[in-house]
């Protein structure tokens, strides 16, 4: 039953074999699928590498390998992504190693499938930043079992539901990465035999590393895997998550959204924007009358890019965890700008003081754009911290501001949400938009979850 734990001295390692694939077709991502075994072959392997060059076909060049000497800095240059393809044993000398590493902190992604978490058990960086510590334990017998879906915004399982059933074998891990890493998705125990993990069992998990960033899952065992429809998706996902560093795209991903509607392009006309028909971009109404956009998906620290356009006049906001906003307003040209004007952090709030308003931060400069110009924020947002009995440890930061590429905040605490923020604060929660104080149009918004300092 312990298939993965048999040892390596009792296995004899085919030779590498030399790097297949399609021409290098330039422009086109780099996906280097490595499947080097030191241990518990699986059959299913070149099924695995088959589907990554069929998922690839038109989109990416892909490359197969078991060959270690690909692993140097220069040698990794070409890649956008290295998928571990059922690695098992050590795969890697340190060299191999330091060379991963660098790559993934200076922008590169990794997916690791099924048996990765039975590899390189001594590299330190791959166990505890990757895997969260969850190397692979054991595995009962291959049944149908259910996996529970946590994160239905991950591209990795945008297209799921809730629950997802299907048949595999289900790895045992040493521990739960859940405080070290995104989980995804997790199993049910009740639904299948031979769990040993209880309530807390992640299958599927994602981390941040530093400029890049890594996809794990435990799914893919069979040889039918491959031949899935869903889990085809979901291995797609997790790879085209790993080649764009872990940004995910936030066009679609709107649980609240009345009164915004898509279009193709947007002008301003005087006070009022005119929309063409078309996708692509959001935009609340001509005269900006409509309910705030607020993601489906919740974040804690976070980097977020968004490009929004206004008219002359116009009022909208940018709410981290809804609850802390940044502030969007026409104040081009304005000498000293305040706390409400564009790019202010907004003050918080209380009746009952005089003034009312209390701890808002000016931006250090007035980096807005004329009316009717496409501006940008980069944010790079620090979560609240709480102790295990919900008291806060820690207030929300944001670690810097960027408008227009101009840095205008940096390390600003907030002992509270600003004025308008939603409900008490914790951990995680989503962007929302204000849509009621005047017309805003928004395009290209993306967020990358970041690893806690």
């Amino acid at each position: 039953m312990l298939c993965c734990l048999i040892a390596a001295s009792l296995l004899q390692a085919p030779p590498p074999p030399a790097f297949s694939g399609g021409p290098e077709i330039p422009g086109r991502p780099g996906v280097l699928v490595y499947s080097r075994t030191a241990g518990y072959r699986h059959d299913s392997i070149e099924d695995g590498g088959q589907l990554v060059q069929s998922l690839g076909e038109g989109r990416w060049r892909v490359v197969l390998t078991e060959d270690p000497s690909v692993f140097t800095p220069e040698g990794l240059e070409d890649f956008d992504v290295v998928v571990l393809m059922h690695t098992t044993g050590d795969v890697l000398d340190d060299a191999a190693e330091a060379a991963m590493e660098q790559y993934l902190r200076k922008g590169g992604g990794l997916v690791g499938i099924h048996a990765a978490a039975d590899s390189e058990r001594d590299w330190a960086f791959f166990g505890g930043e990757v895997l969260g510590g969850a190397w692979f334990q054991s595995h009962p017998a291959i049944q149908e079992a259910t996996i529970v879906v946590e994160d239905r915004h991950h591209p990795s399982t945008a297209h799921l539901e809730g629950a997802w059933s299907r048949t595999d074998e289900w790895y045992n891990y040493v521990q739960s990465p859940r405080s070290d890493v995104h989980v995804i998705a997790s199993l049910d125990e009740s639904s299948y035999e031979g769990g040993t993990m209880g309530e807390d069992h992640p299958i599927a998990w994602s981390v941040p590393v530093g400029k890049g960033a890594a996809f794990y899952t435990g799914l893919g065992h069979t040889i039918e895997s491959y031949a899935e429809p869903a889990f085809q998706r979901h291995i797609q996902g997790g790879i085209e998550w790993a080649m764009n560093d872990g940004w995910i795209s936030l066009e679609d991903d709107w649980k609240h959204r009345d009164g915004w509607r898509s279009v193709g392009d947007a002008a301003a006309d005087g006070r009022e924007l005119k929309v063409e028909p078309g996708g692509g971009m959001l935009v609340n109404g001509e005269r900006g009358h409509a309910g705030d956009l607020v993601t489906g998906g919740e974040f804690g620290d976070c980097e977020l890019h968004v490009e929004f356009m206004i008219p002359e006049g116009s009022n909208s906001g940018v709410y981290l965890h809804g609850r802390y906003e940044v502030q969007i307003l026409d104040s081009f040209g304005k000498r000293d700008p305040g706390p409400g004007d564009c790019g202010g952090i907004y003050e918080r709030w209380d009746d009952s003081r005089s003034p009312s308003g209390f701890e808002g931060v000016s931006p250090k400069v007035n980096a807005a754009k004329k009316p009717g110009q496409w501006q940008a924020y980069d944010i790079v947002f620090r979560a609240p911290r709480f102790d295990a009995e919900g008291n806060k440890i820690r207030n929300a930061v944001f670690e810097s501001v960027r408008h227009n590429g101009v840095l205008i905040h940096e390390n600003v605490e907030l002992s509270g949400p600003t004025r308008g923020g939603w409900g008490a604060e914790a951990v995680e929660g989503p962007v929302r938009f204000q849509g009621d104080h005047g017309p805003v149009a928004y395009r290209d918004v993306r967020i990358r979850r970041m690893a806690s300092p």
